[in-house]
């Protein structure tokens, strides 16, 4: 059950942060974000945007057989022009009363896109919907002027057609004169001023998508599937990534890389290295002339000479200041017994041990952990090329080497192992130092689903040698936004390309 309940949460968890992905790209991608009700607004216009163009392209069509029609007949006699009349009269009332319908939905329609709000968004964005509205009110007065008109005509035709005192040649003569349109160049009319309107609701209708929300709504059409997939690839591509990375990679890197021996050539068999074990408070005691170099926030009670000291090593500032070994404390001890506590005064979950070493050929150490030194044991550092270090992500050790004593400091415990003659690994990020004298390599981590969801790195550090390496329980958690965390994560990676 806890099974089915994690894989339905990883696969919640992905599909909120692939909608909150695509939303944020697309916000990103708009810059403007519209209004519920002009939304809806955009939505209808844009549906009914294709219906007004084909009912434009079909009175094209109309108009272009009735001329054709109207070249014809004014060559024939006017006949049954009785019935006709009649139905053109009652055709005229029908339109007339469907334009002034239609009015009334455009002058509402004209009223919404010249409100307070569509006129702040006309000004920002392209497009002018509140003019288009008006232009279509005014051509849908016009072409109603006109249906009057033909009505008008038409009934003083049926007028003369009706009137008994006149026979029928004069009747054909009256309904000539004055240049009075037949019944077929007066539905001429009316389709071309039908057609205007429609052109005008359609210009209507394309500013009204051209401007404010419609646009941001063409935007999102267009936009949604590719924002989708780029959504889809950043939340796919890790994945992509771990599955080469471990099965590719990592099995390549295995053949093919050499472990490092950093103290290779050093003959020191009276070298020795001892250390304490890991305590939340440690008390130093100082032999007379001995001298203690330690962050001084660690410092509690503490006895002897005692003051500050810029830089721990002068010949290395900036390894010194990098690796937090600036402002330092330092305490001599004098004739008498000298005693320095030192605490962690910010992390209670962290430990201290005390690493002691005699004629070192060198002890690697990440300076980040080192919070004291012992006497003055000499900086030096080694540079190590190749598929190894591009793997391990460390290109640069420093080691403390000759005789002193290292104050290290790590998260949950210190713990210290030796790998006895047996290839011994440890998680990259919880190393916090060994012995120079080890030879170290790296391989792949067995645990592939836990590595799948990132809670374990793909590289494993690979000790081998009689000689110890130390490290701590856990890695710090850092609570801050991610916006800091993004930053602290690329300087920390270049902190352990270089060593610290």
């Amino acid at each position: 059950m806890r099974l089915v309940l994690a894989i339905l949460g990883f696969v919640l968890r992905k599909a909120g942060l692939l909608v909150a992905l695509v939303l944020s790209m697309f916000l990103a991608y708009l810059l403007v974000q519209a209004v519920v009700p002009p939304l809806r607004e955009a939505v209808t216009d844009r549906d009914r945007l294709p219906q007004v163009t084909q009912e434009r392209a079909a009175l094209e069509n109309d108009l272009e057989e009735l001329r054709s029609r109207a070249a014809k007949e004014r060559l024939t006699a006017l006949a049954s022009l009785g019935s006709k009349l009649a139905a053109e009269v009652d055709a005229g009332r029908r339109n007339i009363a469907d334009k002034k319908a239609e009015i009334d939905r455009l002058r509402a329609d004209e009223l919404e896109a010249c409100g307070p709000v569509r006129k702040v968004i006309a000004w920002i964005l392209p497009g002018n919907a509140c003019k288009a509205a008006e232009l279509a009110v005014e051509k849908a007065n016009a072409a109603l002027d006109t249906l009057e008109e033909s009505l008008r005509q038409a009934e003083e035709a049926a007028a003369i057609l009706g009137d008994p005192d006149l026979n029928a040649a004069e009747k054909l003569e009256r309904l000539g004169e004055g240049g009075k349109q037949s019944v077929v160049e007066r539905e001429i009319s009316n389709k071309e001023a039908e057609l205007s309107q429609k052109r005008a609701e359609e210009a209507s209708l394309e500013q009204s998508q051209a401007s404010g929300v419609g646009w941001a709504l063409n935007q999102w059409l267009r936009s949604w599937r590719w924002l989708a997939a780029i959504g889809l690839l950043v939340l796919i591509s890790p994945l992509v990534v771990r599955f080469v990375s471990y099965f590719l990679l990592m099995p390549l890197v295995n053949r093919l890389h050499k472990p490092i021996h950093l103290a290779a050539g050093s003959d020191t068999p009276e070298a020795t290295i001892r250390h304490t074990e890991a305590q939340r408070t440690l008390t130093t005691q100082l032999g007379p002339g001995e001298v203690l170099f330690a962050r001084s926030e660690h410092v509690r009670p503490a006895q002897g000479g005692y003051r500050s000291q810029l830089l721990y090593n002068r010949k290395a500032p900036f390894i010194s200041f990098a690796a937090g070994l600036y402002g330092l404390a330092q305490i001599t001890g004098d004739e008498h017994i000298t005693t320095a506590v030192l605490s962690t005064p910010d992390d209670p979950d962290s430990y201290l041990m005390r690493i002691d070493f005699t004629d070192h050929p060198g002890l690697v150490m990440r300076p980040r952990h080192v919070v004291g030194v012992i006497g003055q044991p000499e900086l030096k550092t080694r540079w190590r090329w190749g598929i190894q270090s591009l793997a391990n992500w460390q290109v640069r050790y420093i080691m403390f080497v000759g005789t002193g004593s290292l104050i290290i400091q790590g998260s949950g415990d210190i713990v210290t192992t030796t790998p006895q003659g047996r290839p011994t690994r440890m998680e990259q990020n919880l190393v916090m130092g060994f012995d120079s004298r080890l030879a170290v390599g790296v391989n792949r981590t067995e645990i592939f689903i836990p590595y799948l969801w990132g809670r374990t790195p793909l590289v494993d550090t690979e000790f081998t040698g009689p000689y110890p390496f130390f490290w701590q329980k856990s890695s710090v958690e850092d609570s801050r936004n991610p916006i800091a965390r993004t930053f602290d994560a690329i300087f920390s990676a270049i902190g352990k390309l270089l060593g610290f």
